[in-house]
Formats: C-alpha cells, sequence, structure tokens
C-alpha cells in the first residue's frame, strides 16, 4: 500500500512537472478551447506592407501596377477587387484623358485589369507613342467632337461649253437653226468636214453667225463661208490637221479658263463679274491696223482666217472690231450671262460690239473702243450708241 501512495505521488510530481514545463515553453494551444481549428493569418497586413509602406501609397494613387522581370505581369498582377477596379478605371481616365478614351462597354474587373496592363506596357515602352498605340486608342467609331468639320464644297473646274446658248441667240434664231448650228458645230470639232442640215439656204448666215458666236475655233482654222452651202449641207476644209487642232483646241480653251474661273470664283455680283472681265479682256488688247491695210492681202489664207477672228482676240489680244467684240461675247456667254455680237452697217460706219443683260437690263459694251482696259463705252444705252455709230 505505501509502495502504491509513493507511486501515485511520483507520478503526480512528474504530470506537475510536465505541466510546468509546457507552460513556460509558450504553447500557446494548450489553452484553446477544443476543437482547435488552424488557419493562416488574415490578409489584412502583410509582411512587405509593413517593411514598405511606400508599396501601399503607389497602389492606392497610380492606375500602373509595378512588375519586375522576375515576376511577369500575366501571372504575379492580382485581379483587383470590384472597388479597386473602378477606382483605377477612373484615376487612369484622369491621367491619361487624351491618349485612352474609356470604354464603356467592358465593365468587368477582368477587362480593367487587361487595360491597365496595356496601358503599363505602352507607358514603359515608348511614352511619345501613347496617341498612336493600338493599346492607347479605342475601337469606337470618333465621336462628333473628334470629327473634323466638313469644308465647303469645292466647285468643278471650269469647263469651256460649245453648246452653251444665251437667250438672245434664241430670240433671233429658230428651233432648226439651232439644232443646225449644233450639228455644224458638233461635226467640225470631232474632224468632219461636211454635215447635213434641215435648215432653208436662206438661213446659211444665221447658222453661222450662231455656229461662229459659240465656237470661235470655227472661221479661225476652216474655209467655211456662207458660200460651202450646197445641195443641203455645209462642206469645208481644214487648215491644220488633226494633231494640230488638238493641241490647238486644249491651249485655246486653257486660255479661256484663265479668264473665267478667277472671275466665278471671287463671289462677286453679277455687274462685277461683267466687269473684272471685260477689264481683263480689254487692258491687253489692241486694235490690229494690218487686217485694213494691202499688207494683209499678202498673208495665205490660213494666216488671215486665224488673225481675222474672235480666236485671235482671245489668244492674241489683237483684232478688228468684229473679232475683238467677237472675243469679248463669247466670255460673257462661257461665263454664264445673256450676250451676243451686234454689227452695224451704214454709210458712215461699219462696227460690231457686245449687247449684254445686266441686271435684268439690256445695255452695251464696246471692247474695241475701250481697248488699254478703259470703261468710256461700257453700259451705253440704245440712244447713246446710235450715236456714237450713226444711228
Amino acid at each position: 500500500m505505501t509502495k502504491a501512495l509513493r507511486r501515485i505521488r511520483r507520478l503526480g510530481v512528474s504530470a506537475t512537472a510536465l505541466l510546468l514545463s509546457l507552460l513556460l515553453s509558450g504553447c500557446s494551444w494548450f489553452s484553446m478551447p477544443w476543437p482547435v481549428v488552424i488557419t493562416d493569418p488574415a490578409p489584412t497586413e502583410t509582411a512587405a506592407t509593413r517593411k514598405d509602406p511606400s508599396v501601399t501609397e503607389t497602389a492606392e494613387t497610380s492606375p500602373y501596377v509595378t512588375t519586375t522581370a522576375e515576376e511577369p505581369t500575366e501571372n504575379t498582377t492580382e485581379v483587383p477587387s470590384e472597388t479597386a477596379a473602378e477606382s483605377a478605371s477612373e484615376s487612369a481616365s484622369e491621367s491619361t484623358e487624351e491618349t485612352a478614351p474609356e470604354n464603356t462597354e467592358e465593365t468587368t474587373p477582368e477587362s480593367t485589369a487587361e487595360s491597365v496592363s496595356s496601358t503599363e506596357e505602352t507607358q514603359d515602352s515608348d511614352p511619345s507613342t501613347e496617341e498612336s498605340s493600338p493599346e492607347a486608342g479605342s475601337s469606337e467609331a470618333p465621336t462628333e467632337e473628334s470629327t473634323p468639320p466638313e469644308t465647303e464644297p469645292v466647285e468643278e473646274d471650269f469647263r469651256v461649253n460649245y453648246y452653251r446658248t444665251p437667250d438672245i441667240l434664241r430670240e433671233v434664231a429658230s428651233d432648226a437653226v439651232l439644232i443646225d448650228a449644233y450639228h455644224l458645230i458638233d461635226a467640225f470639232l470631232v474632224g468632219k468636214t461636211t454635215v447635213d442640215l434641215v435648215s432653208p439656204e436662206e438661213e446659211a448666215g444665221r447658222i453661222l453667225y450662231v455656229a461662229d458666236t459659240l465656237c470661235p475655233l470655227l472661221k479661225a482654222f476652216s474655209d467655211i463661208s456662207e458660200d460651202s452651202w450646197k445641195d443641203g449641207k455645209f462642206s469645208w476644209n481644214f487648215y491644220v490637221n488633226k494633231v494640230e487642232f488638238a493641241i490647238i483646241r486644249a491651249e485655246f480653251e486653257a486660255r479661256v479658263a484663265e479668264y473665267i474661273e478667277p472671275v466665278l470664283s471671287g463671289g462677286y455680283t453679277e455687274m462685277e463679274r461683267a466687269l473684272l472681265l471685260y477689264y481683263a479682256y480689254t487692258k491687253p488688247a489692241s486694235y490690229n491696223y494690218e487686217i485694213i491695210s494691202g499688207t494683209f492681202n499678202t498673208r495665205t489664207e490660213a494666216e488671215k482666217h486665224r488673225i481675222h477672228s474672235a480666236y485671235a482676240g482671245i489668244m492674241d489680244h489683237t483684232g478688228v472690231c468684229h473679232d475683238l467684240a467677237g472675243g469679248m461675247t463669247f466670255l460673257f456667254i462661257q461665263a454664264g450671262f445673256n450676250a451676243g455680237r451686234v454689227s452695224v452697217y451704214n454709210d458712215k460706219n461699219e462696227h460690231s460690239w457686245t449687247l449684254i443683260q445686266l441686271n435684268g437690263l439690256y445695255t452695251y459694251c464696246d471692247a474695241t473702243w475701250d481697248v488699254g482696259g478703259h470703261f468710256s463705252f461700257f453700259g451705253n444705252s440704245v440712244l447713246e450708241r446710235m450715236a456714237e455709230t450713226g444711228g
């Protein structure tokens, strides 16, 4: 019995000693209630955060995620929470509003993280290319604010129209005469030397008057005249070959455009256009006294037709009244005016000038008597013109 008590006492002492030893060694779980569940520490604060507070500041104030070469962005960048993604998106929009418009269609945290990563790669590689890089751009169509303003429509370049017919010509020519004049011009421009007509022979002069007014090239480079009419058709001969005529026509039309385009593109009134065109034509012009002298007869037929024509008035700035008035009238018609060439034949005078309608009223202008750029005979009334030309 005594031995048993001693053993129990020794066991008690050993148990007490063991208990004291365990308590002194700091075994905290001994005092926890049973059962004990061991978990990881709460992620409220990491060791890295405690050691370097600047990491936390960077994450809160910058939309960019700092990465290293050993830890690629794809594997180490944590997906931010929904609140953190919205905060990063707002911060990125404020700092890069010029280079990366906010994408309103994709709002998931995953897409926000990809956008932040793409922006970081662009910034680290070459900041100067942010505006042109695909990552910094948006796939959406540009808004109205970014679309350049529409420019005013540009007018087409001026083109000579040999069929532009003013009302003045329509009043003095029948429909049949106008149609024959158009057929004559058309045949001439394509290199033909004859054309069938429907008008009677007595209308030959009127047909030529209309055709010559609308197409100064006709009489300048062919031998056509009223005597060219025979058996219901006009026939003529060219003074130049087809290649030469093509070059002549191109140069003529370019010269006409030089007169017309500045007048039509300046935003001028009708009267201003007429005055500017009249001055541009008469300023370099001069009267060709050779045509009324004996030396003109020594010229070849081809030279006579070219020199004594409205074509010469436009290209050479010279001629007699018929030529200068014809050139002025043609330019007025091409510029859109209602105009026509007028002539007088009496015992005192043989002269030609232009009738033009301005601001709804008919008036006369005489390019021959205003050579040198004058306006003394621009805007004549009927009475003034009659007094000047002898009736």
